[in-house]
């Protein structure tokens, strides 16, 4: 199992397991199984070494690397032969040695241009047949009674299948993925509670990664299957496994907040000093929002794509998948009090009040980028804004604030008590405004922010629906950042539209006055909304003054022009 090799120094020779020793004569292009026709048969019964076997491969350099093709060839197609196998090993091991070669090689392809990556792995003679049989045993492992250390493999082939390239489109093995669908296997580890759990997360991470592959290009199949998913415990276990995800998330924050603050004023000071350096805090953060963006991706896919899921959103979900931290009740109908109840749409809704605390660097903001995107779909949806609408549905959200000049961070008190989900919904995305008036102004957010808004205006207004909220803050909060737009034209000018978000901004001030009467919740409402407009009459004709220069500007240009 293992030789001796001397080390340089001539003292005692350190051990070399034999399947490294077979790794380096492999890639040192010897034909070591001719003659040996028991040799791939005891090959996968030594256990892999994935990093020298990755190592090995990346040590190649390019014309060594098409050496080497008739090896990795041959080293794949035995690999997927013994998938079929009896004995369990050597399915397993061929399985892992599957993963780290495809693996080694997607990297050496990144790093030298003008491989092919289907030629080098399987060969284009008997690629077809050589991916045909493997998703054929993939699906039987997944769908059959099998151990759970062997699906998981087959989900982490998945993965490493489908995220090898940078551009996904790019990646020419998932044409046999698309040929040989995967999908009814994948879901139905969703439907059944032990496999969700242990594989849940893996398996919506392969579904929204498949859903990205040339989207726009050509049909893809998993895009239709998505679509048309109608199975109850499939959709519902999908919802489970992102609000797992993401309650995983709010709660980790929750507890540093909570340990942050039992540190007394020593670990408020060490807070503060740290903010002010350019410290490790932001790159941690930065990390824990990666690793649950596959769950925004797979919730922007579904909700998209889906609308037999927006039923999940306020559904309740109480088995230990979900964090123990996050505590949401219905106030009629409660759940036994031993039970602790959340859904995917409050859960969103926590996590985005934190994840928009900072919008600073790239990672952040396409983070909230894409969480605004969502909120925007569900807003569009009569289905999903009928549920937030829903004076029945009355859900404790935990709204985080960020630290301001004039006021400490922590819960909004208004989040503490139950509510419908939609006036949660309204006070997030005026925290977002409020805290988000900056030089360095977040366009495309604050304009999300306002469609989504101007949104679920048309729905109280077509649907003659009157919530019990504070109208006077949430006109107050637009006018705060009408003024601020127009105050800082100056520097906003060279950066941004700021008229886009100013024509939105009077839009759903018209909204109000056209049709408030159809949804504000009296007539007092309506005298208070004049009296705002004509208290801060001061903001809106500056605005016209500006709107007025900028015109008398440009029909100067175009008339020497």
């Amino acid at each position: 199992m293992s030789v001796r090799k001397r080390t340089s120094s001539g003292g005692k020779r350190a051990f070399k397991e034999k399947i490294v020793e077979i790794y380096e004569s492999l890639f040192r292009g010897e034909q070591i199984a001719v003659g040996n026709v028991n040799f791939w048969d005891e090959f996968f019964l030594l256990k892999p070494k994935m990093a020298a076997l990755e190592g090995e491969i990346g040590k190649l350099q390019a014309d060594q690397l098409a050496g080497m093709r008739d090896n990795l060839n041959s080293l794949v197609h035995e690999c997927v032969a013994h998938l079929s196998h009896q004995h369990q090993i050597r399915v397993v091991y061929s399985l892992q040695t599957l993963v780290g070669v495809i693996k080694a090689v997607y990297k050496k392809c990144v790093q030298l241009s003008g491989f092919d990556l289907v030629n080098f792995l399987i060969g284009f003679d008997r690629a077809e047949q050589e991916m045909s049989i493997l998703i054929s045993c993939v699906v039987r492992f997944l769908e059959e009674e099998h151990p759970a250390c062997l699906k998981e493999l087959c989900l982490q082939l998945l993965l490493v299948l489908t995220s090898g390239t940078d551009n996904i489109s790019n990646n020419t093995l998932l044409e046999y993925v698309m040929i040989n669908s995967v999908f009814d296997s994948l879901v139905g580890l969703l439907g059944h509670q032990g496999h969700r759990k242990r594989h849940g997360r893996q398996v919506v991470t392969v579904l929204a990664l498949l859903v990205q592959y040339r989207k726009y290009e050509s049909a893809n199949p998993y895009i239709l299957q998505l679509s048309i998913l109608d199975q109850e415990m499939v959709l519902h276990g999908y919802s489970r496994v992102l609000t797992s995800s993401l309650a995983e998330y709010t709660g980790a924050y929750e507890a540093s907040l909570t340990e942050t603050q039992g540190s007394g004023w020593l670990g408020a000071f060490t807070n503060m000093v740290g903010s002010m350096l350019v410290s490790e805090d932001s790159q941690v953060r930065n990390e824990r929002m990666r690793s649950h963006n596959p769950a925004l991706l797979a919730l922007y896919e579904v909700v998209h794509l889906n609308r037999n899921f927006i039923s999940t959103l306020a559904s309740y979900q109480s088995d230990a998948e979900t964090s123990p931290a996050i505590d949401n009740s219905l106030s009629n109908g409660q759940p036994p009090e031993d039970v602790k109840s959340v859904n995917l749409l409050v859960t969103f809704l926590e996590y985005i009040s934190i994840a928009m605390q900072d919008t600073k660097s790239d990672v952040a903001h396409n983070n909230v980028t894409l969480c605004f995107i969502i909120l925007t779909c569900l807003t569009e949806d009569q289905y999903a804004a009928a549920i937030m609408h829903d004076p029945n549905l009355v859900f404790k959200v935990k709204l985080h604030r960020s630290a301001m000049r004039h006021r400490k961070g922590g819960l909004d008190l208004a989040s503490t008590h139950g509510r419908s989900l939609v006036c949660a919904l309204l006070d997030l995305l005026l925290e977002f405004i409020k805290s988000h008036l900056m030089k360095r102004l977040p366009f495309e957010l604050h304009l999300l922010s306002l469609n989504c808004i101007h949104r679920i205006l048309s729905y109280q207004k077509m649907c003659r629906v009157r919530i019990s909220y504070n109208w006077r803050d949430f006109w107050a909060t637009l006018i705060a950042l009408l003024k601020f737009v127009v105050s800082n034209e100056s520097c906003l000018n060279k950066k941004i539209d700021f008229f886009t978000i100013c024509s939105q901004i009077i839009q759903i001030f018209n909204v109000f006055i056209t049709y408030g009467d159809t949804f504000l919740p009296s007539a007092a409402s309506y005298d208070e909304l004049y009296y705002e407009l004509v208290r801060c009459h001061q903001t809106f004709d500056n605005l016209h003054s500006m709107t007025l220069r900028y015109s008398t500007v440009r029909k100067l240009i175009s008339f020497k022009v």
